[in-house]
């Protein structure tokens, strides 16, 4: 979308007023603590040694996180495939980090990845002093004082991913043979003091979402953890917004409030090391927290294609440092001996308003796996993760993935992200060329699609998914996109319904996984990979294009895949659409353009009608 001056308007009316008090407070604190760093009082302001610190350790956690490739000994750091080996000076190191991209940076930060080499290398004594030289190292250079500290250093969101990953090391070197006399050791906790300390005056009021939850996730461990006024305080206020975010964040089907795939995964390692911790603390657990994780985990379990990922929805691609399956797994079980009902149950149609359900809705057959995006953008107050993906889909064959989303190369303002965010880079429509939601920058949204109606149904062994929004309404009153996926065990296809009046232009896109190889032949489509062998038909009157379009697997990875587009010019209303037969050529429903509306065979070969929901 080019840009207009308008969507800062828009962006801004959807936001809480307390998120703006929120922002304009961290925005002035920010000014303020840059001033002292320049006038050198923000020394003698932040330097406040913390005594000796009383700690409960907390017992080993069973989540596990992964890295990219890390060498502390030849400070050789990679994360998002970029890779940087650490100079020795600590004014050169801080500026080699302040060069890379700031998600990059955060990442360096985290001090997760110890976490993951100390799994990795169980066998290696040397690998926890290693890493407690390091963990000294980051102090010593990045004091809270350190100018631009604050940026990435010591962001909350950070700064919460550290403290949990520092409480955790605390047992785990010690695991390693390292004697609790060790003066590293109570460094370590007087380093968590601390880092509480400064969370606790600078928690993501104004960000919220899975910051805020991040954030809420530190102050529980640090409650279990410090035995201090300030594990006190800290406990007591993140069991407090802890129930209050879990209700709000976790929809009633199960899903992350923010509908990206790859942050539920993370939201609900999450939850799942909340829940664990208290339990291993000897605490109660409170009934909206297992009830979370229980949706969690069961939602988690029907959003994976058969080979065991996600889609790629919104802000989503393949994790590096959590794995989907060991996530689920340890979610069964963690329901299981906790005994929390409805992990394993599929997630329901309760008939809530599309506001509490994610709209992210599955149908299977033996060959086929399908998920349709039929749920709103996200969260209106925090729409960052959103893409232009309404009514998108992905579709599995035998296993394997045949149309995909995008992905995420990065979150930097670049054509990379403007372009993972459009609407041409998603397996939906685009009327008069334009985005069906305002994105704009990395995480701004203006003006949003809204699902005006959305379901499903099976009928004699066809499953209907359906949905429908008002993306385009801003364009002009009326001009409605609606679409349904029909899935059959020889077929699947995708029927667009456009509303509206008058002539328009509209483009219509599919985007297929690299390994599969395109022939376009006068009448229809062949599409290829290994033994699969499927025909498209194009069940409208547009003209079909086969393109090359990119394609980012996981951050950092970019390739290129076969695309196919269909553009026209045509008077509002019509039907449209696409077929995917899996074997041979014939043709099992007719779109009937007079009456807007699809006849289409049963497997049992009665044929049955449906048309619009508008």
């Amino acid at each position: 979308m080019s840009f207009r001056p308008e969507v800062i308007f828009w962006s801004l009316m959807y936001l809480r007023p307390s998120m703006i008090y929120w922002r304009v407070h961290r925005t002035v604190k920010g000014a303020g603590i840059r001033f002292m760093e320049k006038a050198r009082l923000a020394e003698r302001m932040f330097d406040r040694p913390v005594g000796d610190v009383s700690v409960s350790p907390v017992p080993r956690l069973s989540s596990r996180y992964h890295c990219e490739e890390i060498d502390l000994a030849e400070r050789r750091f990679s994360f998002l495939q970029d890779v940087l080996v650490l100079p020795e000076d600590a004014d050169e190191m801080r500026a080699a980090v302040a060069r890379k991209p700031l998600l990059w940076q955060f990442h360096f930060g985290y001090h997760d990845y110890l976490l993951a080499l100390m799994e990795d290398t169980d066998t290696d004594p040397l690998c926890a002093g290693k890493v407690l030289d390091f963990m000294e190292e980051w102090m010593r250079v990045y004091p809270l004082y350190t100018t631009g500290a604050r940026r990435s250093a010591w962001h909350p969101y950070v700064l919460s991913i550290r403290i949990e990953a520092w409480i955790r090391l605390h047992a785990r070197v010690q695991d390693f043979g390292v004697d609790a006399s060790d003066p590293r050791i109570a460094e370590i906790a007087r380093s968590i003091e601390l880092m509480t300390r400064v969370l606790l005056r600078n928690l993501e009021k104004g960000t919220m979402a899975n910051h805020l939850l991040r954030n809420i996730k530190a102050l529980v461990l640090a409650g279990l953890f410090l035995d201090t006024s300030t594990g006190a305080q800290a406990r007591r206020i993140g069991l407090t917004l802890l129930e209050r975010e879990i209700r709000e964040q976790v929809l009633d089907d199960g899903c992350h409030f923010e509908r990206s795939p790859m942050y539920h995964v993370s939201m609900t390692s999450d939850v799942l090391d909340i829940a664990e911790a208290i339990t291993l603390s000897e605490s109660t657990v409170p009934e909206a927290l297992s009830g979370a994780a229980a949706r969690m985990t069961a939602f988690l379990e029907h959003m994976r294609h058969p080979d065991g990922e996600i889609p790629y929805f919104n802000d989503a691609t393949r994790s590096f440092f959590l794995r989907t399956a060991e996530v689920l797994e340890r979610g069964h079980r963690l329901c299981e001996e906790m005994d929390w009902p409805g992990h394993s149950d599929a997630p329901e149609d309760t008939g809530a308003q599309p506001k509490r359900v994610s709209g992210l809705l599955t149908a299977q057959m033996p060959r086929s796996w399908v998920v349709f995006d039929a749920g709103n953008v996200g969260p209106d107050y925090q729409p960052g993760h959103t893409h232009c993906d309404t009514l998108s889909f992905e579709w599995s064959l035998d296993g394997d993935r045949f149309v995909t989303d995008t992905g995420v190369y990065h979150y930097r303002e670049s054509p990379e992200r403007f372009y993972s965010r459009s609407t041409a880079a998603h397996n939906t429509i685009e009327i008069e060329g334009e985005d069906q939601s305002e994105v704009w920058k990395s995480f701004r949204v203006g003006r949003r699609a809204k699902i005006l109606e959305y379901g499903r149904e099976e009928i004699d062994g066809v499953q209907i998914l359906r949905g429908a929004h008002d993306g385009y309404e801003r364009l002009e009153r009326g001009l409605v996109h609606e679409r349904a996926i029909l899935l059959a065990p020889a077929w699947l296809a995708v029927i667009d319904w456009l509303h509206g009046t008058g002539i328009h232009r509209y483009r219509s896109f599919l985007h297929l996984h690299p390994s599969v190889e395109i022939q376009v032949a006068a009448e229809h489509i062949r599409l290829r990979r290994g033994a699969h062998d499927i025909i498209l038909h194009s069940l409208g009157p547009e003209s079909v294009i086969s393109e090359r379009t990119e394609y980012y697997p996981a951050f950092g990875e970019k390739t290129l895949r076969p695309s196919v587009l269909q553009q026209n010019e045509a008077r509002f209303p019509l039907i449209t659409g696409n077929l995917f037969v899996l074997d041979g050529h014939d043709i099992p429903l007719h779109i009937d353009p007079l009456n807007k509306s699809v006849t289409f065979r049963l497997p049992r070969g009665e044929t049955h009608t449906i048309g619009s929901m508008m």
